[in-house]
Parts: C-alpha cells; sequence; structure tokens
C-alpha cells in the first residue's frame, strides 16, 4: 500500500481526535471554576462562644466579613463593634472589615475613612485584611448619588478593596453598571427583599439572573448573599431559611450556572450561643452538598429517686425541630413538661416544638412510674 494509502486510511482517526480535542475545550470554556465561599460574622455583641467559634468554621469558608461599625437610626450615630480582633487573628483567615449605613440615612458627613481605620488597626495587630464593604440598602431611585459617593471616597483606600452589598431591585436602575463598575467586589443580597418572604430558591434564583443580565455589559463577575438565619416579626410570625431550600438553590447554580456567578457569602456564622443562627455542621453540610435529613433521637434517662428526664438529642448534622407531640405508655404516676411542652393526656404536646442544633440535647419533661415506654407518633 502506499503512503497516500496509510493517509487516507488515518485521515478519519486524526479528525476524531480534533473534535474530541474541540469538544473538551468547549467544555472547558463553559463550565466555570467551583464556587468560593465566604461568611459574614454579623454580630453586635461578641460573646466567648463566638470568639471560640471561629476556631470550628468549615474549612470551605475562605474569608469573613466582619462587622465593625454601623450607622442607623434617624440621628445616624456611629457605633463601633467590639471586635476581638486577637480572635480574627487566631482564624488565619482572610477579614473584611465591614460598615453598615441605614438605608434611610444621607451619606452626608459619613466616610468609608471610618472603617477603613478599623481594618488598618486590626491589620495592625496580625489580621490578614483584604479590605472594606459598605452595606447600605438606598433606594433605588438614588443610586446615583450613592455611586457618586462612593466614586469620591474609594479614592482615600489606597491598600485596601473595596465591596459594596447590592439589592436585586437596584438591577432596573440606570446606574447599575456604573455602579459595580465602582467597586472591587459586589454581594448580591438574595434573602428578606421583599417581605414577608425570607427566602425562596425561585425568588432567589430570578434576583442572580436579572443581576447577570442588568451588568453584562459591565462584565463584573459577583457573589450571592444566602442565609442562613431566622427572625421573628412584629406579629409573632417566624421566617426561616430552611437548609433544604437554600441547598436547593445552590444546587441549582452548580448544575445551571449563572453568568458572572464566583462565589457565595453566608449570612451569617452562627455559633453556640447564636440559637437563631444555622449551627456549624449544618453550614458545612449545606456547602459540602451532604445528606440533609434530621436524626432526632427520644430517650428516658434515669435521674433519680424514681423518676427519669424524657429527653430529645439531634444526633444528625442538620438542625431540626423537635417532634410537637411524644407518647408515653406504661403505669404513669406523674408526667410533666419543661421549655415549652405540657401533658396531655399520656403524651407531651409543645405547641411551638424548639429547634435542636446538630448535637443538641435537650430536657422536656420528666416521668415517674413503672413499665414507662416513649414513642414518637
Amino acid at each position: 500500500m502506499t503512503s497516500s494509502g496509510h493517509l487516507r486510511q488515518r485521515r478519519p482517526q486524526a479528525w476524531a481526535w480534533v473534535w474530541l480535542l474541540a469538544l473538551g475545550l468547549a467544555c472547558t470554556r463553559e463550565r466555570p471554576p467551583p464556587l468560593t465561599h465566604e461568611a459574614y460574622v454579623w454580630q453586635r455583641d461578641w460573646s466567648p462562644e463566638l470568639s471560640r467559634g471561629l476556631a470550628e468554621v468549615p474549612t470551605e469558608l475562605g474569608a469573613l466579613r466582619v462587622l465593625a461599625r454601623e450607622r442607623s437610626g434617624p440621628t445616624r450615630t456611629p457605633v463601633d463593634i467590639a471586635v476581638d480582633v486577637e480572635a480574627l487573628a487566631r482564624s488565619g483567615r482572610e477579614v473584611v472589615a465591614v460598615m453598615r449605613v441605614d438605608g434611610t440615612a444621607p451619606l452626608d458627613g459619613i466616610s468609608l475613612q471610618e472603617v477603613a481605620l478599623h481594618a488598618r488597626a486590626w491589620k495592625a495587630r496580625g489580621v490578614r485584611v483584604r479590605g472594606i464593604e459598605v452595606d447600605h440598602d438606598c433606594a433605588t431611585a438614588a443610586l446615583a448619588g450613592y455611586v457618586d459617593w462612593l466614586k469620591r471616597e474609594r479614592a482615600s483606600l489606597e491598600g485596601l478593596t473595596l465591596s459594596i452589598t447590592a439589592l436585586p431591585t437596584w438591577a432596573s436602575s440606570p446606574d447599575v453598571e456604573r455602579l459595580v463598575s465602582v467597586a472591587d467586589d459586589v454581594v448580591l443580597q438574595v434573602h428578606a427583599v421583599r417581605a414577608p418572604t425570607l427566602f425562596t430558591p425561585e425568588e432567589a434564583r430570578g434576583f442572580v439572573e436579572d443581576w447577570s443580565k442588568a451588568t453584562r455589559a459591565a462584565q463584573r463577575p459577583f457573589r450571592v448573599a444566602l442565609p442562613t438565619y431566622r427572625v421573628r416579626l412584629r406579629d409573632g410570625t417566624r421566617l426561616s431559611a430552611e437548609p433544604r431550600d437554600v441547598s436547593r438553590f445552590l444546587a441549582l447554580l452548580h448544575e445551571r450556572p449563572v453568568r458572572g456567578v464566583t462565589g457565595v457569602l453566608w449570612f451569617r456564622l452562627g455559633h453556640r450561643g447564636d440559637p437563631d443562627a444555622w449551627s456549624l455542621p449544618t453550614l458545612a453540610a449545606v456547602v459540602r452538598g451532604e445528606s440533609l435529613e434530621p436524626s432526632l433521637t427520644p430517650a428516658l434517662v434515669d435521674a433519680g429517686g424514681g423518676t427519669r428526664d424524657i429527653v430529645i438529642e439531634n444526633t444528625g448534622r442538620v438542625d431540626a425541630d423537635a417532634p410537637a407531640r411524644l407518647t408515653l405508655s406504661g403505669n404513669l404516676e406523674v408526667l410533666d413538661g419543661v421549655g415549652g411542652y405540657a401533658p396531655h393526656g399520656a403524651s407531651l404536646v409543645a405547641r411551638t416544638p424548639p429547634r435542636l442544633r446538630a448535637g443538641e440535647r435537650r430536657v422536656i419533661g420528666f416521668v415517674r412510674g413503672t413499665e414507662v415506654s416513649l414513642a414518637v407518633p
């Protein structure tokens, strides 16, 4: 066979390799890098539990964005947060110092130097300071003035990056591209945007897609702030960011990436003394895409003198509501409840069951009798 015959035979195989290589390159271009994860430390009163918790932060979380100064209310009186700087330094993580400015407060007389001073002081004490962030929920109609203020103020931030928190409603402003061009980093808040909803995956997805379209020309990446907390409204209604809902949003973001999204900010970092924020094991489970099945175990524990405590333990990795009813059987002489539980016949019933954090163990009542057993309906 001639050499030209060899070439004719190998040509289809060569083209196959070229096609596979092109396909691989296309897939590489289309698949964005993994999302980064950071967290807000948003406690106004630092507790020993919070300081200790910084040493237990999941390894997947990078920088911590720490509330350092706040201006709110009609007088806009500045409040400095008594941050445990030594705990931040020991954490070894990059840190962003955050200034919160009430959305109704005018910016006259306010300067980014207020928070920059904190950032530089922290750095001098061993903290790996990356920059500062401004959290100002100004009205969409006032966005042009906010952009002008940021441009004037950022000129004095030598050596510090500037991050801003953005609201989804700003996507409709003609000044949104100018806004994102001023900042080094943009964090889009998709929780607590429209009352009375705290978070839904569908609404959050819409916010992210709208922001991506509105800032397409500026070609500025952004991060998404997701909630890890629950809050009680004035009428007593509780709104909660459920791990399953947030995990569903995150999974969809992995499966169908949105142009420009580079990372997630978790609001806020919980600790053992914060019952209204996810525990750190729950946050880690959501970030890692682990199973979110709850594991609550009821038990009777000998308390001495013929009395047994009725105990519920969360043996899983996900925070979960305790059962509303536990039923006992046997010869019950005395039955009583604590912590929101009350006896109802041979049962303990709670109108609002408590939420148990991962690893938490709680006594909800006590019983005295013979041949007593416990069951969850």
